[in-house]
């Protein structure tokens, strides 16, 4: 069912082995038995790739569920003494990895110290196909997301601001933010939606000169003069106290975002998640702007404007 999996989703026998650290033969012969035990082709060739069949999108549907279900109850054995040692996998964009996760990291490790760690870093979109293959135990992203096989965790949210450079005009005119080159952080669909509407319901269209799902990235772009943008308060605040960027706000209108973990809801959670999970909601204790961001609201209503 693994060597299933591996197919559908990179295409080839050699790029399954990779994944499954085997060879392609031995792939393909994990592949041959699984056909002959259902008695049906599951997968074709489609050009250069393999595509699997009806039979074979059945079965990798079936075999997501049953696997997870397995490695959930070998987890749940290693765990009747609580959380000794283990592996925990966590998933997050590339500026969370810098500024939230190694703090995070270390308060978590100074209680579960002999608890593996391992970082994935990536858009959204393949974090989640990380989480649903079971190759990530937990994300940390804005939420709320649209998905009935995840649990969510709100942590905090963060008003959103204009970012300029020091130098730059601060207009708050809505016809004048219209005429500045605009950079839309596009980190996630939440954001992204919810920063279009915001400009709009504010009485301009933003000029789109570029997307970036980097942060770090627009903040320099910022500095040097080719744009403005909208991005959470706590990864600029930084830079605002040392004068390298310069924020600004709309009169009486303000852009809220959430940021929460995500996790596969099952019957039974590892307690390596539970624990990092509790550790994630006590951030005021460790994460390093967490004076310029608020608790997060109980609803969980993620971007906001208000």
């Amino acid at each position: 069912m693994r060597a299933l999996m591996a197919i559908a989703e990179m295409g080839n026998f050699g790029k399954a082995g990779v994944r499954l650290h085997l060879s392609p033969p031995a792939v393909f012969e994990q592949v041959r038995r699984l056909e002959s035990e259902v008695g049906e082709k599951v997968y074709q060739r489609a050009g250069r790739k393999l595509a699997l069949t009806d039979a074979g999108r059945l079965i990798n549907d079936y075999a997501r569920r049953i696997l997870q279900e397995h490695d959930a109850a070998l987890v749940a054995l290693k765990e009747l003494c609580g959380v000794q040692r283990g592996e925990l996998r966590l998933g997050c964009g590339p500026h969370a990895s810098v500024s939230v996760v190694p703090h995070l990291f270390r308060a978590f490790l100074a209680k579960h110290p002999n608890v593996e760690l391992r970082l994935v870093t990536g858009p959204d979109s393949m974090l989640f196909e990380e989480l649903h293959g079971g190759r990530v135990d937990v994300v940390l992203m804005s939420v709320p997301v649209e998905d009935a096989a995840v649990e969510q965790i709100p942590l905090w949210r963060c008003e959103m601001v204009f970012v300029t450079a020091p130098g730059e005009e601060a207009s708050d005119n809505p016809q004048d933010l219209a005429r500045r080159p605009f950079i839309l952080y596009q980190r996630a669909c939440v954001i992204e939606d919810a920063i279009r509407r915001f400009c709009v319901e504010a009485g301009f269209e933003p000029m789109l000169v570029m997307h970036n799902d980097q942060a770090d990235s627009i903040k320099e772009l910022v500095k040097l003069g080719l744009g403005i943008s909208l991005l959470p308060l706590w990864t600029v605040s930084q830079e605002v106290r040392d004068g390298a960027l310069r924020i600004f706000r709309l009169p009486e209108r303000h852009l809220f975002a959430e940021t929460g973990l995500i996790y596969r809801r099952s019957a039974h959670v590892p307690a390596v998640v539970r624990a990092v999970v509790e550790m994630a909601q006590e951030w005021r204790d460790w994460l390093p702007s967490a004076a310029d961001v608020l608790p997060s609201h109980s609803d969980g209503r993620g971007a906001s404007a208000d």
